[in-house]
Parts: C-alpha cells; sequence; structure tokens
C-alpha cells in the first residue's frame, strides 16, 4: 500500500475525478499541504436535492422493469430533475393520496360513533355549546361502574343515557362547562369518543349516510389515483431508477472536491492506493489530462490502511472480524485460523447430526429471504459452515436427536462416546487449545519484529516453551509420558515462564495466561458433553411409542419436540459465544492489536446505467 499525490488543473477536475471514481483505486484521504481546502462543486445541493426528489417519486411508484440509460453529466440531471413535470405529479397524486386516506380514516372513526348511537336521536350539531360540555364513553362494567360513581359525586354531572354498544357500554353526559370533572371522568377507565370529530353532524342515520356516500367517492379517486400512479411508473419507473444512480455517482463527485487542497488554477488530491496500481492509474490519469498533471509517491510515518480481499468461504467472516475490530496493515490476518477453529469449536459443542441438520436448513431458508449484501446474510453463511461441522461430529460421535443410528446408516465407521471418552475428549480439547495459542503467539512473535520490538519478540518465543514444555510435564500426570522427560521438560518450562516474565516488562501481568487459557478451551468438552446428555435423558423419558395410545403419542410427540428444540437452541447458543470467546479472548489476545483503518476506495456500483 502506497501514499500518493495528484496535481491536475482546475479544468480537468470533473475528468479526473471521473477517472478515479470509475477505476475505483484510490482512498482519498485530506492532505496535510498548508494551502487552502478545497469545497464540494457548487452545483452539489442541487444534485441532492434532486435526489431525494427522485428517490421519493420511486418510493411513491409500483416497480417496474428497468432498462439500461447512458449516463448524463452532473448539471444535466440537476436540470432534467428539477424541470421534469412528472415529478411535480407524482408527488401531486401521492398528497392526494394520503389526504384521501386520512379521509377514510375519520370516515371509519365517524361511522364508528354514529353507528354507538344508531336508533338514537341525538344531532351531534348541538352539542357544540358555550356553557354545556358533551361527552360520549364507551367501557367495560367495571369502568361503567367507576364513571358513575365519579359522576355521582358532582351534581352538575348529568347522565342522559346508558346502553350497550358491543361488547362494552356507551355513555353520554352533558355536564357545566364551569364546573371541573373531566380528571375525574378520565381516571375512570372509559374511553372517549370525540364528539366534535370530522363529519359529526347531524342524526347517527344522517352521519351513516353521508359516510357511505363519501366512502364511495372517496373509494373511486383511490382506484383512479393508483391506476394512474401504474401509468405514470409503466412510463417514468426505469428512467428515474437510472436518473437515482447517476445522480447518486455525481453528488459523490461533486462531495469529494472537500477533500482536496486547491491553488488559483490547480487542485491537489491525496490518497492511498495498492503498489501494483500507481502505474495504471498514472497511464489512465495522464490519458485523462493530456498530460497536464503530476503523480507521486509520498514519503510517511502514517499507518497505510488495510485492504481485506478475502474471497469464498472467507468472505462472510470478513463482517465479524470488523465487528470485532478491524485488523492493522502491518499485522497478520488471522482470519483464516478463526475460519478453520470456530467450526471445529461449535461442531465439537454441538456434535448432533439432528442438530446440524435442523440448524442448516434454517440458516439455509435465512440467507435466501435476505439481502445477501447484508450482516444477517453472512452470518448465515458462517452458520451453515458450522452447522455443516455439527453434523460431521455428530456422525463421528453417533448422535442423531441423542439416539445411535451409525449402526444402520454408516456401520463400521470409527467413533468416540461422549459419556465413556470424556477424558480422551478433555485432553483433545485442551491440545486444540495449545495449537491455536501457539499459532497466536507465534503470530505476536512476527508481529512485534515488523514493530522492531525485540525484546516482545523473544517472549513471545519463550511463551510457546511455557506451554509446550509445561504441557509434556503435566501429561505424566494422566500417564502420557514417564521418565526423565517429564522432569526436564518442567524444569525448561519454568526457566521459560522466568524468561518471559522478564522479556515482557508490562505484558508480564498477562503470564498467569499462558496456564490457564490452554485450560479454557476444556470448556468444549463440558458444553458438549452437557447437550448430549440432554438429549439423552429427553430420549429415555419422552420418546413417543404407538404402543401407549393415540392421544398419549401426540402429548409426548409434542414434548420430545420441544425439549429438543429447547436443547438445540441452547447449544446454539452456547456454541456461538464460547467458540467466539475462544478465539477473540484466548487467541486473539495473543497478537491482535487491531483498530486499523479500513481502505475505502472513492468507488461506485453501477446496477443500470453505463458509462
Amino acid at each position: 500500500m502506497e501514499k500518493i499525490r495528484i496535481v491536475a488543473m482546475d479544468d480537468d477536475r470533473e475528468r479526473v475525478v471521473a477517472a478515479l471514481h470509475q477505476l475505483s483505486v484510490i482512498d482519498l484521504r485530506k492532505s496535510r499541504l498548508e494551502i487552502p481546502d478545497d469545497r464540494p462543486a457548487v452545483f452539489s445541493t442541487e444534485l441532492s436535492d434532486s435526489l431525494i426528489k427522485v428517490n421519493g417519486a420511486l418510493q411513491i411508484l409500483p416497480k417496474g422493469e428497468v432498462r439500461h440509460e447512458r449516463h448524463l453529466g452532473a448539471k444535466r440531471l440537476a436540470g432534467e430533475a428539477k424541470g421534469m413535470r412528472a415529478l411535480d405529479a407524482i408527488y401531486a397524486l401521492d398528497a392526494e393520496r394520503k389526504s384521501l386516506e386520512e379521509d377514510m380514516a375519520a370516515l371509519a372513526n365517524a361511522e364508528r360513533i354514529a353507528r354507538a348511537f344508531e336508533g338514537l336521536h341525538v344531532d351531534f350539531s348541538r352539542t357544540r355549546s358555550e356553557r354545556v360540555a358533551y361527552k360520549a364513553f364507551e367501557g367495560d362494567g367495571k369502568a361503567l361502574r367507576a364513571l358513575r360513581k365519579e359522576i355521582g359525586r358532582d351534581e352538575a354531572g348529568l347522565e342522559t343515557y346508558t346502553g350497550r354498544a358491543g361488547k362494552d357500554y356507551l355513555v353520554f353526559i352533558a355536564y357545566d362547562r364551569e364546573r371541573d370533572i373531566e380528571t375525574r371522568i378520565k381516571g375512570s377507565g372509559v374511553t372517549e369518543l370525540d364528539l366534535g370529530a370530522r363529519y359529526m353532524e347531524g342524526e347517527p342515520k344522517e352521519i351513516l349516510k353521508a359516510v357511505n356516500e363519501r366512502r364511495r367517492k372517496d373509494g373511486k379517486r383511490l382506484g383512479e389515483i393508483g391506476k394512474e400512479l401504474e401509468r405514470m411508473g409503466a412510463r417514468h419507473y426505469s428512467h428515474l431508477s437510472n436518473m437515482s444512480e447517476m445522480l447518486s455517482i455525481e453528488l459523490a463527485r461533486a462531495d469529494v472536491s472537500a477533500m482536496f487542497k486547491k491553488t488559483d488554477s490547480a487542485f491537489v488530491a491525496e490518497g492511498w492506493i495498492e503498489s501494483r496500481r500507481y502505474d495504471a492509474l498514472a497511464r489512465k490519469l495522464a490519458e485523462t489530462t493530456k498530460g497536464r498533471m503530476h503523480m507521486e509517491r509520498l514519503e510517511h510515518d502514517e499507518l497505510a490502511p488495510t485492504h481485506t480481499n478475502r474471497p469464498g468461504i472467507l468472505k462472510p467472516f470478513e463482517y465479524l472480524m470488523n465487528f470485532y475490530s478491524t485488523q492493522r496493515s502491518d499485522e497478520i490476518d488471522p482470519t483464516w485460523v478463526f475460519v478453520l477453529f470456530f467450526p471445529v469449536f461449535y461442531g465439537l459443542m454441538i456434535s448432533d447430526v439432528g442438530y446440524g441438520l435442523a440448524s442448516l436448513a434454517f440458516a439455509t431458508l435465512v440467507s435466501r429471504k435476505v439481502s445477501r449484501e447484508g450482516l444477517v446474510y453472512n452470518a448465515c453463511k458462517i452458520w451453515q459452515l458450522m452447522s455443516i461441522a455439527a453434523i460431521f461430529f455428530g456422525v463421528l460421535s453417533n448422535q442423531y436427536f441423542g439416539f445411535h443410528l451409525n449402526q444402520y446408516l454408516v456401520p463400521g465407521l470409527p467413533t468416540f462416546d461422549w459419556l465413556s471418552d470424556a477424558t480422551s475428549i478433555i485432553a483433545i480439547t485442551v491440545l486444540f487449545g495449545i495449537v491455536q495459542i501457539v499459532i497466536g503467539l507465534l503470530f505476536g512473535f512476527i508481529n512485534k519484529l515488523h514493530h522492531n520490538e525485540k525484546r516482545l519478540a523473544v517472549s513471545k518465543l519463550t511463551s510457546i516453551a511455557v506451554i509446550v514444555f509445561g504441557a509434556i510435564a503435566v501429561s505424566s500426570l494422566f500417564g502420557f509420558t514417564s521418565g526423565a522427560l517429564p522432569i526436564a521438560s518442567a524444569v525448561v518450562a519454568v526457566a521459560a515462564l522466568l524468561a518471559t516474565a522478564v522479556l515482557s516488562g508490562q505484558e508480564a501481568t498477562e503470564i498467569t495466561n499462558l496456564i490457564t487459557h490452554p485450560l479454557s478451551y476444556a470448556r468444549i468438552m463440558g458444553f458438549g458433553l452437557g447437550s448430549v446428555i440432554i438429549a439423552l435423558l429427553i430420549d429415555t423419558y419422552f420418546t413417543p411409542h404407538l404402543s401407549a395410545g393415540i392421544l398419549v403419542f401426540i402429548l409426548y410427540l409434542a414434548i420430545f419436540i420441544l425439549l429438543h428444540s429447547l436443547n438445540m437452541l441452547l447449544g446454539i447458543f452456547e456454541g456461538i459465544v464460547q467458540g467466539v470467546r475462544l478465539n477473540f479472548v484466548e487467541f486473539f489476545s495473543k497478537f491482535y492489536i487491531g483498530n486499523g483503518i479500513r481502505f475505502r476506495p472513492f468507488s461506485y456500483r453501477r446496477n443500470h446505467t453505463r458509462e
């Protein structure tokens, strides 16, 4: 990654910016030169307003087919959007539609109140008085009794009618406005009906007649608006979609000038670029400006941005890595180690073919329903990979929703048993931890060498000696080693531990982690064994049998499915949380600095238009 500077004439600005945008190879940054800052292009605001207007119209129109169009210049685009009468017509129709929808809601409210008073001779146009307040309420029996109690405390309250309104009661009262009983009425729990709402004129039958007539007119006009918007969509949706894309591109090009420095007749742009792209960019800019430009590599002491281009199976893990912390450009990318170990840890903790298949099906279903660019999609792709690992280890451990079925499906396949091989499984998981932590320390050694921190680099090697020789010494307690080897290993481990403490300086406070972190991987065995035992208990007590009768069979089947689903969800949650923890805490803490700056090239994506 190199930092470069481009100097070009103001007359060539638009063409240079377009070329940089098309090539999508430079991450533009503000120059440190002590010359004036540039500003966004003068028509930036006009482009922004036009883009908002066009995107708003696209949200109103029904979606349709989009045909490709040739890209237009910024000024022509802004002028076309400003003078496009169709946009004003679309917004006018939408405003009328919203007004009619609000009117329909008011009609529905008036109809509901009128239905409640249907059969009564109440003229609502006479309920508007300066002296007397008229109120109507709905409520259940409890609320009605509370209302009567509140009204009864004040002689000014006059109950004029009480009746049924569907499942609730309807109360219509009148009282002197000078007497304050509104607070007590609201405290009774009844719901007030708005007698002053729109269309509440005349008696209930008159209101219902007017509502029905108005609703027919509004409904007819809404239908006409819908058809008119469909016709306008067929005529304009494609062009507006192209305009939206072109305006977005031109707005980005107009705003990017704020990253430049300027002189009276030239501008200066700086940024980061991959070294292999330098010559191609220089040729393109020279061609664009007919040689009226200067481009050079800059000496710098800055941390270069991190350019991640993880292909294939590594791509979804990029989201998870960036969520944790972007790696620095001067440290090793640990993603491939993460990809190897995370599914293994997850698969061991689930270790059931049935649970793996169910989670794989769910992850696949969700991935097909969401955008391919979002976090959810990438999380589902990671989940699919982990589910395959759960199926793999489920076959090896002969677990199918807790049942043993290998003798029918894959007879003769060597397997392990969670209950009888627990000690071996602990040893294997701890060995996984030792291997991963040693890899992390090796990465730390390389990173420290790159940063010219030689003492800390050596301390990473002595830390490896502590873990490796300490593991050999401890293994003698379980009968894996014997004789003088464990004693010699213990001596070497202690010496390496002391050397690490001396070399590490402030990092010596983390020296106890060399012992605790490898043992932390035993949690894989603990959670995996717990899931297997719970599945075994479910199968033992709730496996349905037809011999017990159809009702008992259905009941036990429901309980069986529910408990296995809960056990699966618990296993998935623990598998994800603990798998991530082992990687991000135990593994990454040995070498990862993070807090890097992502490489973000000045770029765009065309879906409809062409340059």
